[in-house]
């Protein structure tokens, strides 16, 4: 205790006259309390432990998964479920990457441009590997020669909905509607360039309506003006629609789709209206083509017996996604199927890619 503390404390100041004070005070100094020798062990062995963990985790592959889009988003929490279970599969350290921006164009480049050491998977909506390249003139990466697939994780569909106050009941209800007033022909769309917006086409086309697609950032905001009634119609993934149509407040008219989806058996499919076209939207893995061939292969085992375990097919399934495996050279050839069928779209709709 200093001078100015002892007078605040009213105790009588330590003076040269108290010789036994001063030399208590410096063998006090001079030797460790059984307190502080407890704390510095303590201390020592919890860097011991912390230094063996570093070393355990780092004799530990790392898997870096580049999402996309942005945390708590669909597809990124499906990444954070596979990449758990790769890890539990292989025994790697897997880390989600997201990377948001351009429809998913700044991750998909990110593979091409990731190290070998990296060991880097994309989580890949089909949107990324199909689309991106037919509206970029250079979109920075080659799906053929930059990314080795390794497998479909899930299918999802897309949908033509109507807020629940519209007076319209089915589809060609809708295309009467826009057929009598115009304005109802604006299609809110989660992005320009993607899927909704050909198939905004596609709609107009065959029923010689005039349709504009309306580009949002994303499709959580289109779906709050189509609950807010601003918008007359909007076409995007089925997934995101399920509570909102449970709630009575969309109302959904098609689905892009081979079969009726489980989550909304009464709705019919575009198929049902005579429509021929891909409905593979999907989620699939890719490796970085510079990834160790035997990681690839470990990972490529890894996603295929994923399937054999309904508890986590059921877990997949949780996303209001369909878990759909399909192996390399299957989902190699939807893409490619879907590449020349929007392909056909892009160049007819006279598209100007960037």
């Amino acid at each position: 205790m200093d001078h100015g503390a002892q007078h605040r404390a009213g105790l009588p100041p330590v003076t040269a006259q108290a010789p036994f004070q001063q030399s208590k005070e410096t063998i006090v100094q001079k030797t460790p309390s059984i307190r502080h020798l407890i704390r510095n062990t303590a201390l020592a062995t919890a860097i011991g432990l912390a230094l063996a963990g570093t070393a355990l985790a780092q004799d530990k592959p790392v898997v870096k998964i580049l999402v996309g889009f942005p945390p708590g988003t669909g597809n990124d929490n499906l990444a954070r479920m596979y990449g758990e279970a790769l890890s539990e599969a292989i025994g790697v350290s897997t880390v989600i990457e997201n990377k948001p921006g351009a429809g998913g164009l700044i991750a998909a480049q990110a593979l091409r441009q990731a190290p070998p050491q990296s060991n880097s998977l994309l989580f890949s909506l089909d949107h990324q590997v199909v689309m991106l390249p037919l509206i970029n003139k250079n979109p920075g990466f080659d799906v053929k020669k930059d990314m080795v697939p390794v497998g479909r994780i899930v299918n999802f569909y897309t949908c033509l909905v109507v807020p629940a106050s519209s007076p319209v009941k089915d589809l060609p209800g809708y295309i009467e509607s826009v057929r009598k007033s115009p304005a109802q022909g604006n299609v809110g769309i989660p992005a320009p360039g993607s899927q909704p917006h050909f198939l905004t086409y596609l709609l107009g086309q065959k029923y010689s309506v005039d349709l504009s697609a309306v580009p949002y950032k994303g499709w959580a905001p289109a779906i709050v003006d189509l609950i807010g009634g601003s918008l007359p119609a909007g076409i995007g993934p089925c997934n995101d629609l399920n509570e909102y149509k449970k709630a009575g407040k969309l109302r959904v008219l098609a689905v892009a789709s081979d079969k009726r989806y489980k989550a909304m058996p009464d709705v019919p499919t575009f198929g049902e209206f005579g429509f021929k076209m891909p409905a593979d939207s999907f989620i699939g893995v890719y490796a970085a083509a510079n990834m160790k061939p035997e990681l690839i292969k470990q990972v490529t085992d890894a996603t295929r017996k994923m399937f054999e375990s309904p508890k986590l097919v059921e877990k997949f399934a949780s996303t209001q996604m369909e878990p759909a495996y399909a192996g390399p050279e299957e989902l190699r050839g939807i893409v490619e199927k879907n590449t020349e069928f929007w392909g056909e779209q892009v160049r007819k709709s006279n598209f100007q890619a960037q």
